[in-house]
């Protein structure tokens, strides 16, 4: 038979130390689960308000509306009106020298300038220019429907100077058109 051995021994102290050491890591993880994550929103908050401001300046404010005249393409049939479209009718602006006695110089007498339509009647040259171009599309008004290639017809009364016709054809070119014509008023 072989000998029995006798239980071996173990130290009290190796013992004794792991079990510390157990309660030390039980200590550790109750610590743990006891604490609780934080978030920093400093940070975060100085990134939303540099978004903020660069939206703001990058971002384009409207302006005022203008009225803009667009060539779209015929999608109406044959006989219907498109109701957005600006006739083309010519504007008809009529010169008549005030004082037509063919024996007495007229140049100094005056002279009178009429605009067919429901138009303000200008009284000068000037106010025929100022007119006109708050009308033509980009003009002094902004807000006009008529382009510059617009047909104007000037149409002078029998016996009218041609200084006068010839003042109004310069007071409507210089409102900035370029589609002036010249036309009797007999027929």
């Amino acid at each position: 038979m072989a000998p029995v051995e006798p239980s071996q021994y173990v130290p009290e102290a190796p013992r004794f130390e792991t079990r510390r050491a157990q309660r030390r890591s039980e200590r550790k993880f109750n610590r743990r689960s006891s604490w609780r994550p934080t978030l920093n929103l400093t940070s975060m908050i100085d990134v939303v308000f540099l978004l903020l401001v660069y939206f703001m300046v990058a971002t384009e404010f409207k302006q005022a509306e203008v009225i803009e005249r667009l060539d779209l393409p015929n999608r109406l049939g044959a006989g219907v009106v498109d109701p957005f479209e600006v006739p083309d009718h010519p504007v008809v602006i009529t010169v008549t020298s005030q004082d037509t006695d063919s024996r007495r110089a007229t140049v100094a007498a005056g002279f009178t300038i009429g605009v067919e339509g429901s138009f303000p009647q200008p009284t000068t040259p000037e106010s025929l220019t100022m007119l006109l171009s708050e009308r033509r599309m980009g003009g002094t008004g902004g807000r006009g429907l008529w382009p510059e290639d617009h047909p104007i017809v000037l149409r002078p009364a029998p016996g009218t100077d041609w200084e006068h016709v010839v003042r109004t054809f310069d007071a409507t070119a210089r409102a900035g058109y370029n589609n002036i014509s010249l036309k009797s008023n007999e027929g």
